[in-house]
């Protein structure tokens, strides 16, 4: 004998990421919306391996229209690239979002290529240095000293006022 009376939950549609694939030239363009998390990666992972799935597949991914992503959304990037890399095809963002952009330098820096228009990412272009782009820093080497702002590292040398 049950213990209450129990019935199903109705099912709900609720306003999710989604994704819109079409051609665009000699490329796919998947256009990512929402919010890509743990909830949506699933949904999502579906559509990129359709798009991933064929024999060199050049691919765009246009994250402009997403509006929060997380780990689960950075894997699903990422398995996406493998998978385009692995049937000799490529896989390029596209996003001109400073938190997005950040969020890609500081986990894969240099791993996804990243453009700031579908122009540009059509031309091979990255979006170094565009508006948001995080600065580019150097890590200093041992025996190294110095600062950007006097004109760099160089081995060997000390500041004045460590002498």
């Amino acid at each position: 004998m049950p213990l209450h009376n129990s019935r199903s939950l109705p099912e709900t549609d609720l306003p999710g990421a989604h994704a819109r694939c079409f051609p665009r030239g000699e490329v796919t363009v998947v256009e990512l919306h929402g919010e890509i998390d743990l909830c949506s990666a699933g949904r999502l992972t579906v559509d990129l391996d359709i798009v991933t799935g064929r024999a060199a597949p050049h691919v765009l991914v246009d994250l402009r229209p997403v509006t929060f992503i997380d780990s689960s959304g950075l894997n699903l990037l990422h398995r996406a690239h493998c998978r385009a890399r692995s049937r000799g095809g490529s896989l390029r963002l596209v996003t001109d979002q400073p938190r997005v952009r950040q969020l890609l330098h500081l986990t894969a820096p240099g791993l996804l290529p990243v453009s700031a228009t579908l122009e540009d990412a059509e031309r091979g272009g990255t979006a170094a240095g565009a508006a948001g782009s995080p600065p580019t820093r150097r890590v200093l080497r041992e025996g190294e000293t110095g600062s950007p702002s006097r004109g760099g590292a160089r081995p060997g040398r000390r500041s004045a006022a460590r002498r």
